[in-house]
């Protein structure tokens, strides 16, 4: 297939945003999941949404010329292995990723990047008149889309963590803001001899309890709730964090990792889980594309960025810890492991 003229390459990062309201459309109608059972045409889907026939029609045509989506001879429309991400509570799926993303809370924060450019401060704030974690506990219904979409797309990659790191050599492992706990909840499946502690603000902990005891940990996983920016539990052997660096600016995060720093042993382990750009981009690679995306999104949205080696190195140094070692999986992850120095 030849590349497209540069002009059309351009138009299409152009509307992209176009195509996000379009998934988001489809994830809240749920299409993705009438779609299960085979092809239907937008007549019948219509009817099971309570929507228009035309104006649905036309939002699934769009989709289909994306790849989501596919628009049969007969005009009936079926799954792709991208629409595979849009059903609800299958293995694999983003749907909550998607809408917690694209819906009314986040987005409208990329309308005012510029604020972000010229003040330093977060587009989030200027909409919102507070900070991300602040609003989450105004907004329950937010909040809880926000942990949904965090477990979901831990659900990814847990199973690339657990392969490339070894959690055995660990008797306790202390996940610091570890959400509704599907990652630790898949390293103690991996290191049966382990315990753990799931550490988080008390109403995550509360949505965590059904998702413990669905992995089958329960017995071996302590539920600790807490502000890591207060302290962190002792006890541990190893510490991880993964999304949660990437929230904060150096002086935040230097104020969290001094507090691990207080409580783990001289033999212990900091394992953040976060991506890690190189020091220049080059142009065509999918996974730094979403990771500098991602950092603009800790522009505008949070306070936070996405580092390098060299940030990390200088971050850990200032937290009273040494970079041991630093590699990515398949999905574009970084391990970053810091020993107490």
């Amino acid at each position: 297939m030849s590349t497209p003229p540069a002009a059309q390459r351009f138009l299409a990062l152009v509307t992209a945003s176009w195509v996000t309201a379009s998934l988001h459309t489809v994830a809240v109608l749920g299409i993705a999941d009438l779609l299960a059972d085979g092809p239907r045409p937008a007549e019948d889907l219509a009817r099971a949404t309570g929507t228009r026939p035309d104006p649905l029609r036309r939002v699934l045509r769009a989709l289909a010329a994306h790849g989501v989506f596919a628009e049969r001879e007969d005009g009936r429309f079926e799954q792709t292995e991208l629409s595979g991400f849009l059903r609800e509570g299958v293995v694999g799926s983003l749907r909550s990723f998607l809408v917690m993303l694209s819906g009314e809370v986040i987005s409208p924060s990329w309308g005012q990047m510029l604020h972000s450019i010229y003040t330093g401060e977060t587009a989030f704030a200027k909409v919102h008149g507070s900070e991300l974690f602040e609003y989450m506990q105004q907004d329950p219904d937010f909040a809880a889309i926000f942990n949904k979409a965090m477990t979901e797309i831990s659900a990814g990659v847990a199973d690339e963590i657990v392969a490339a790191y070894d959690f055995s050599r660990f008797a306790t492992i202390v996940d610091v803001g570890g959400g509704q706990g599907s990652l630790l909840s898949a390293i103690l499946n991996a290191a049966p001899a382990a315990r753990g502690i799931l550490f988080d603000l008390p109403h995550v902990i509360e949505a965590a309890r059904p998702v413990i005891a669905e992995r089958g940990v329960a017995n071996r996983c302590e539920l600790v709730t807490g502000n890591f920016f207060e302290s962190v539990p002792a006890g541990g052997n190893a510490y991880i964090m993964k999304w949660i660096i990437h929230d904060w600016n150096d002086d935040d995060a230097t104020k969290l990792l001094r507090n691990v720093r207080a409580v783990i042993p001289p033999d212990g382990r900091l394992i953040v889980f976060d991506g890690v750009l190189p020091e220049r981009i080059t142009a065509g690679d999918i996974a730094l594309q979403f990771g500098t995306l991602m950092d603009l999104n800790m522009l505008v949205n949070v306070t936070g960025l996405e580092r390098t080696e060299t940030q990390f190195r200088k971050l850990f140094a200032a937290g009273g810890f040494r970079l041991a070692s630093e590699r990515t999986i398949p999905s574009g992850l970084g391990i970053v492991e810091g020993a107490p120095a």
